[in-house]
């Protein structure tokens, strides 16, 4: 008959011969060496950052450290097995000694460590000063037997019983007592359950694997010369699984807040919260009562945490009336007295309420938990109160510092799940209930007050945040299309630099510069290279820089030295992402802003801004971020700067916007009549004053329109309430009547006066000035500005007036110019561009270049359509929609024929071909 065990034993043989291979038993103890020192890295630097090093803590330490050791011994062994047979023997025996030495170290942390995690305070019991005694000894003299016998390569008969006597006084009394004690306490009820968790975690998958896998490496097999195969196969196995036990263990307590290293329980997975939660916000909305706010509590917490609805209780508060002074009134329950109770009783000036604010929740284990090891009189408080009401859990509901609702979760109403860690609750369930007991006082507040404005406010400032998010999206759209526009294909130019000569590499480089570098000495980008090669031989290094080709388009020139050849390599090629903001990131007060960062760089609306402020540096930067932040949003806007830059700052926030109408209301004196009240609201029929012809601001401009008023500090007050919550709410009253209505229009403003002060002294509205105070946009004074910034600045400005390359290289600043116009101060940067105009056309007359195309004639102009117009010139009369425009902001066919530098006649032919004429 054929046996089937022998068949079976042949089949797993050569498998359990490869268990115990040396090969696979190095690599076994070196993943658990490797796991262990991970661990110990892990706990290490969890110590450092708390600044202390608690005595459990340096317990776990010295059991990684002792394993550790003992890993180290078998890798020498292994090793000299393996790969340097004629390695000293003494040396490895040197390894396996001081590795049993540290058995006795391993053993009494592990020990020592189960003990004190159920102890509120380190300390050494009897036994346990007895068992250190002895660990201590019998180390020592491990040591001393180790280097005593150090020079012999033979093992003595003494040192196997030693072996064998640290074998079973480290397995069998150490541990056994270690165990009796631990599990004794177990039973307490005073242990709080994350610790109970903590130690059956522990003994479960730590100290029971490792007492098991020792016994099975140290009978079975010791140091001894001779090595048995089987021996070797049960030594890595057991190896294997004990590092995976330890790993497993690790993870399992660490989410456990093991050792404090945490303050909340963690969370074992993701979650999707947001996706179910939009379900709770929909609900919300739809409230009309309390109960239904119970219902909907019982259910969230139901589908989201898992807690039984019967054990999930909403308990809102009556705080605007005296019932409980009423005998009529029935008595509210036990658990409802009790929490007002406590709540009378530690009012709002007590520690216990201070603390049960600042945790906005309190869950009982890990209260218990922290107050096991750290004593406290407000936690004794929150948990005898805890205990009183029976609560796992305990929300209070906040509306405005008052508590108008809270939520109590029934203690144990997880204990029934399967798995025994989700009997606690992480830290994102933590955070999850937060946020909804955040909107949940929210609603409350809401149906108590039933505050129709709040809800109106609300819902501007929610569309407000979506015009933002979507204006967002559309700049993140447009960067992305401009890289893509460029980076179709990675096109990298190669330009080569040597005796004052530059010569294309490859066809690529030519059709990127699109200029004769070697004809072309004084062309931008022939200077640019030119410096960035001199450098690059002067210091030896890699220089880099940006320039824009003849398409307008920003480029990268990149400049390596080869000493070798004595000359320079010049890459040109189209930036990236990295290369745009690399420089200019450092330079931002707030490094989370980088994505504005990039639009700027850009999108159109960018360049725009570049346009009006053509300068660099910390300050600028930052301005002209929030400026196209603000430019971005739909908010009012409050703008604080010299009155010279009021209107190019407008019309390009207007143009940002894509208004079609900019309306200027601009007041010279404190309005008295209500002549500026009725322009903007309109005014009830019955006063009679209202014209036919004349449609309220609001309403004329409504989604289309950007309305600019200056000097808003001469509004009179009651004008200055009505724009107040006209700004607040999106709805403005007709003028002396409650008639209300929607309007969409972009409102702007500027004062040069200090509102603050105005607010307390009564001269101008809180309403209006909270208002405009969410979005006011002060730009640097140019007095104060870095002497660097305001040449930087010149510099731009001198390079946009410049019409040709060629004038660019002839009419450059020089530094001392450039001194000399941030020693004059300009206050506003119309000022600084009209000094750099003048100090430009000055230079061009005593060049005598008399060629009126010298200047851009755009330059003085601010309105980005005026500009493009401007310099089309002539040709802007083919363009029906350019010609449009024009009429529509001139009205007058001689003005419109002086801007683009053309007779009257051909002016009149075009407006008649595009029926523009009235």
């Amino acid at each position: 008959m054929v046996n089937f065990s022998e068949i079976l034993i042949e089949i797993i043989k050569p498998v359990w011969t490869f268990l115990g291979s040396y090969p696979f038993l190095f690599f076994a103890v070196a993943t658990s060496f490797t796991v262990k020192t991970f661990l110990l890295i892990i706990f290490g630097l969890r110590g450092l950052r708390e600044s202390k090093f608690s005595t459990p803590l340096l317990l776990l330490l010295l059991v990684l450290i002792g394993g550790m050791i003992e890993d180290s011994a078998w890798l020498v062994k292994l090793c000299e097995l393996l790969f340097f047979p004629k390695l000293d023997y003494r040396i490895v025996l040197i390894f396996l000694r001081i590795g049993w030495a540290f058995v006795i170290v391993r053993y009494q942390a592990l020990a020592l460590l189960i003990e004190n995690l159920s102890e509120k305070k380190a300390g050494l019991r009897i036994h346990q000063i007895l068992f250190l005694t002895i660990s201590t000894l019998i180390f020592l003299f491990s040591l001393a037997f180790s280097f005593y016998f150090c020079s012999s390569n033979t093992r003595p008969p003494l040192e196997f019983k030693m072996i064998a006597l640290i074998s079973i006084y480290t397995m069998i009394p150490l541990m056994l007592a270690g165990l009796t004690t631990t599990l004794w306490k177990l039973r307490s009820a005073k242990i709080p359950r994350i610790i109970k968790r903590q130690l059956k975690i522990l003994i479960r998958y730590l100290v029971i694997p490792v007492v098991v896998s020792d016994f099975i490496q140290t009978y079975p097999f010791n140091f001894a010369p001779s090595l048995i195969t089987h021996q070797l196969s049960l030594v890595g196995i057991s190896t294997i699984a004990l590092t995976c036990t330890i790993y497993y263990s690790a993870r399992k307590v660490m989410g456990l807040r093991f050792l404090n290293l945490y303050e909340h329980v963690r969370s074992p997975k993701g979650f999707n919260f947001m996706q179910d939660f939009k379900n709770v916000l929909e609900q919300f909305s739809h409230v009309t009562n309390e109960r239904e706010l119970i219902h909907i509590t019982q259910n969230f917490f139901k589908d989201a945490f898992n807690v039984p609805i019967r054990m999930t209780r909403l308990h809102i508060r009556n705080l605007h009336s005296n019932k409980l002074q009423d005998k009529n009134f029935h008595q509210p329950c036990t658990e409802e007295a009790l929490v007002e109770s406590f709540i009378s009783a530690y009012g709002i000036q007590e520690s216990a309420n201070t603390l049960l604010k600042k945790r906005k929740i309190i869950i009982t284990d890990e209260m218990a938990f922290s107050n096991f090891y750290e004593k406290d009189t407000n936690r004794d408080q929150l948990l005898n109160f805890l205990s009183n009401v029976n609560a796992d859990i305990f929300i209070p509901v906040y509306d405005n510092e008052t508590l108008v609702a809270y939520i109590i979760v029934e203690r144990y109403a997880r204990t029934q799940q399967t798995h025994k860690n989700s009997e606690f609750y992480s830290n994102v369930e933590r955070d999850q209930m937060v946020v909804f007991a955040t909107y949940l006082g929210n609603i409350i507040h809401l149906l108590q007050n039933r505050n129709l404005n709040s809800l109106i406010a609300q819902e501007k400032e929610l569309q407000e945040e979506l015009y933002d998010k979507h204006q967002k999206i559309n700049q993140y759209k447009e960067s992305i299309r401009s890289f893509l526009r460029t980076n179709k294909e990675k096109k990298i130019g190669i330009i080569f630099y040597k005796n004052r000569r530059f010569t294309f590499g490859n066809q690529i480089a030519q059709e990127l510069v699109q200029v004769n570098l070697n004809a072309h000495e004084g062309h931008p980008i022939t200077r640019a290279l030119k410096k960035i090669a001199r450098h690059a031989l002067e210091f030896k290094s890699q220089q880099a820089c940006f320039v824009q080709n003849t398409e307008g388009n920003k480029l990268v020139l990149s400049a390596i030295p080869n000493l070798d050849q004595n000359n320079v390599i010049i890459t040109v090629y189209y930036p990236e992402i990295s290369d745009l903001l690399r420089k200019k990131v450092e330079l931002l007060s707030d490094p989370t802003k980088w994505d504005y960062l990039l639009y700027l760089e850009t999108t159109k609306s960018g360049k725009l801004i570049d346009q009006l402020i053509p300068g660099t540096g910390e300050k600028l930067l930052n301005f002209k971020i929030n400026l196209l932040k603000i430019a971005l949003s739909k908010k009012a806007i409050l703008l604080d700067m010299a009155p010279e830059d009021l209107m190019p700052t407008v019309e390009l926030l207007h143009h940002i916007s894509l208004r079609k109408k900019l309306h200027v209301l601009k007041l010279k004196s404190p309005s008295k009549s209500i002549e500026t009240a009725v322009k903007l609201f309109g005014i009830n029929p019955i006063f009679g004053m209202n014209k036919p012809e004349e449609i309220p601001l609001l309403k004329k401009l409504d989604g289309t329109g950007t309305l600019f008023i200056q000097n808003i500090h001469f509004l009179d007050l009651e004008t200055q309430e009505y724009l107040g919550d006209f700004l607040r709410y999106g709805i403005y009253k007709t003028f002396k009547s409650d008639n209300k209505t929607t309007s969409n229009i972009r409102i702007i403003c500027s004062t040069n006066k200090n509102l603050q002060e105005m607010v307390q002294e009564g001269t101008f509205s809180k309403t209006l000035f909270g208002e405009l105070n969410k979005t006011t946009l002060a730009m640097p004074s140019l007095i104060t500005l870095p002497e660097n910034e305001l040449k930087n600045l010149a510099t731009g400005f001198s390079e946009q007036a410049l019409k040709k390359d060629a004038f660019k290289n002839l009419f450059e600043l020089t530094d001392k110019e450039k001194k000399r116009l941030a020693h004059t101060k300009p206050a506003s940067l119309q000022e600084l561009k009209t000094r750099v105009q003048q100090l430009l056309a000055k230079k061009s007359e005593q060049s005598e270049v008399h060629e009126e195309t010298q200047f851009d004639p755009a330059y003085t102009l601010s309105d980005p359509e005026l500009v493009e117009a401007a310099r089309l010139g002539k040709h802007a009369l083919k363009d029906r929609k350019i010609m449009t425009l024009l009429w529509n902001k001139f009205k007058n066919q001689n003005k419109i024929a002086t801007f683009l530098g053309v007779n009257r006649s051909s002016v009149n032919r075009r407006c008649k071909d595009y029926n523009l004429l009235p």
